[in-house]
């Protein structure tokens, strides 16, 4: 297999949805393990120096505390299970962690009865903290995925009602089933167990204590609490005998093999410094850093993560194997001198080493063991920070679960569909940019008319796009642009057409007033309306700004401070779309614009009586503000003999005129003035 299809296998595993509910899930207990760690050095610590005795009322309650958080981690990690996967795979997650204790506490004798009375069994149910949960979580998932639709059955109660009533019958079957397989999960256990199960009559101390090294690693990177877990099912008596010379072989285990916890975690620290500076697996040791120094590992194990990490696999077996050897070699060859000292595994490594030696070769040994653990992780945790980062799985976690999970009411189904809007979002912005590129924008001219005076007042800039066939279309692409917020190009281009413009009908002693639309933004932009202001100096009360409502929501300051600019500078600031937007009439009060464009759907309303009265009341509040209105979208006598009955002053609309290119519109003046005379 070469190694680039080793690489996506491994890709591919590491980013499952099911590996990475199993690692959100434990991720989440963390603080269960950093409380129930403290919790032990905090107790061990007040033995160590004398505070309390093993006879303390303290110690005793402390210690019952501890045993009963002992007992109870594998239904803590069989919930947490249960939840995630359910939750990640768009069912409830709270039914899945109901469904995952019950399966568990029943099918994996965690509760055992008694003469009639219950007790907790931790020590033969542990194992199947992990299988049972996700058994019944991926198996209550697809029951529900294939049950028949009984939906509208209930659609007379409400969403969340009815989906815990669907979820019913994959619930029983998911926990019933569990009387048909179990027999064969507990075969496949004893005969696990028979292989695992030391034998110290037949083995040495030393093959007995390797042998319990590679299980409880095995557990460990399982999810599995490897040293509880072989303690509870096997018989460890022969730690306290001595390995070499006088040396216990449980002392030998946590001095010179696990330094810094499980899967000699000290030298994983050295080799993650040596990462790139800011990278996950770095940052990780950081914070673990206070407990690791205690031995404590759960932190790296399962936020680095090592655990159910093919990547890690190696280096975690690897790295206790070889100081396993070497320090049975060293200190068998008397280079290392050792006594019959128990000490805490808590003890700090260094202080553990010169405790045990009496000396400084015990020190010098594990630092030699630790550099060398750090040469075994190096190229394994650089690997992982390149090709499979753990910042890359939770970034996949999050868009392809917790979305879902925000989302789970409307079913993946709906996810889904909202993941391809996306993507169908993003292409069409580039297919409306290359549109524009492949064209050429233009700006058309439709004429407001004075309802005093008969006369054309100014000319209203609507864009157009020319397509290489020489057609003309509108601006359907703005939709597209303002979703993006990429409308910037679009209003540069027509700032700087208008000015070319307006030169273009000052050659022709013309000199219109004419409106151009922005995005409401360019009102916060104080660099774009300083750049209008010094590059229409030369045309003085020609240009008229038009903006949507909705600018005003946001920094009004800054908008108040720019129209002022845009005023002293000649420009003139106009409220366009009036009616449809985020109307605020105390805004307006406030604002200093004068002029108001009626949006044309308030008129094609006022065809019924409710939207003539609505039109018709708007009209005479803005009038009594003194603002001066222009009425878009007249197309018919009849809609232009109802804004003249309200005393509007400017008409815009088809019923004049269509907007016209520039080159067509010094013939419209002709002709507009001759028949009106």
């Amino acid at each position: 297999m070469s190694y680039l299809r080793l690489k996506s296998i491994l890709k591919t595993i590491l980013n499952s949805k099911f590996l990475l509910s199993l690692r959100e899930a434990f991720i989440a207990l963390i603080p269960y393990f950093v409380c129930s760690a403290l919790a032990i050095f905090i107790l061990n610590s007040a033995l160590a120096f004398n505070i309390i005795t093993v006879k303390h009322s303290l110690y005793e309650n402390v210690f019952n505390a501890a045993s009963l958080i002992l007992a109870l981690f594998p239904v803590i990690v069989a919930i947490s299970i249960g939840f995630f996967i359910c939750k990640n795979y768009g069912q409830s997650g709270i039914v899945g962690a109901m469904l995952a204790l019950l399966c568990f506490s029943v099918h994996g004798q965690y509760i055992v009865i008694d003469q009639g009375a219950f007790s907790l069994n931790p020590s033969g149910a542990t194992p199947y903290a992990l299988i049972i949960p996700s058994i019944s979580s991926l198996l209550l998932t697809f029951l529900v995925k294939i049950q028949p639709n009984l939906a509208t059955y209930f659609h007379q109660v409400s969403r969340f009602l009815s989906e815990k009533l669907l979820i019913i019958l994959p619930f029983f079957i998911a926990f019933f089933s569990f009387y048909a397989f179990m027999p064969l999960l507990n075969l496949i256990g004893n005969e696990i167990a028979v292989l695992i199960t030391p034998n110290p009559d037949e083995l040495s101390i030393a093959q007995l204590t390797f042998q319990r090294m590679i299980a409880i690693h095995a557990l460990w990177f399982v999810g599995i609490h490897g040293d509880n877990t072989f303690n509870m099912l096997f018989d460890a008596q022969y730690l306290t005998q001595p390995i070499l010379a006088n040396l216990p072989a449980k002392t030998f285990y946590d001095t010179f093999v696990l330094m810094g916890g499980t899967g000699c975690f000290a030298g994983l620290i050295i080799a993650a410094f040596f990462l790139k500076r800011g990278s996950h697996e770095q940052n990780i040791v950081k914070l673990s850093l206070p407990f690791t120094i205690f031995n404590f590992c759960e932190i790296i194990l399962f936020a680095l993560p090592v655990f159910l990490n093919p990547v890690m696999l190696v280096p975690f077996l690897l790295a206790p194997i070889v100081n396993f050897i070497i320090s049975y070699i060293v200190i068998s060859a008397d280079w290392v001198t050792v006594s019959d000292v128990h000490i805490s595994w808590m003890l700090p490594t260094l202080f553990s080493g010169y405790e045990v030696s009496k000396g400084f070769s015990g020190v010098i040994l594990q630092c030699c063991l630790i550099l060398l653990n750090a040469f075994i992780y190096y190229p394994f945790l650089k690997k992982q920070s390149e090709q499979f980062h753990f910042i890359n799985a939770v970034s996949k976690l999050s868009d392809s679960l917790n979305i879902a999970e925000q989302l789970r009411q409307s079913s993946e189904k709906d996810f889904l569909s909202h993941r391809q809007d996306i993507e169908k979002s993003n292409k069409a912005l580039q297919h409306t940019l290359l549109e524009i590129s492949n064209g050429k924008l233009l700006l058309f001219y439709q004429p407001q008319i004075c309802q005093k005076t008969n006369e054309i007042r100014g000319f209203e800039a609507l864009l157009r796009l020319q397509k290489p066939d020489d057609t003309i279309i509108g601006p359907h692409f703005l939709d597209t642009l303002i979703k993006h917020d990429r409308t910037d190009i679009i209003d540069t281009w027509v700032i700087e057409q208008a000015q070319r413009d307006l030169h273009y009908f000052a050659k022709r002693n013309y000199r219109p007033i004419i409106s151009i639309n922005v995005n409401p933004k360019v009102l916060c932009d104080n660099i774009l309306i300083t750049h209008m202001c010094e590059n229409f100096k030369l045309f003085p009360n020609q240009l008229k700004i038009e903006v949507v409502e909705s600018a005003y929501l946001k920094d009004k300051r800054t908008v108040i401070s720019n129209i002022e600019k845009l005023k002293n500078n000649n420009i003139k600031t106009v409220i366009d779309d009036f009616g449809t937007g985020y109307s605020s009439l105390s805004m307006l009060a406030d604002l200093p614009i004068d002029i108001i464009k009626l949006d044309k759907s308030m008129l094609d309303k006022a065809q019924t009586q409710t939207g003539e009265d609505f039109y018709t009341y708007v009209v005479a509040l803005l009038h009594k503000m003194n603002k001066h209105l222009v009425a878009e979208g007249v197309e018919t006598e009849k809609q232009l003999k109802f804004v003249r009955a309200l005393q509007i002053e400017t008409v815009q609309g088809w019923y004049y005129q269509k907007a016209l290119p520039k080159q067509e519109i010094i013939p419209y003046l002709r002709q507009f003035y001759s028949s009106n005379n």
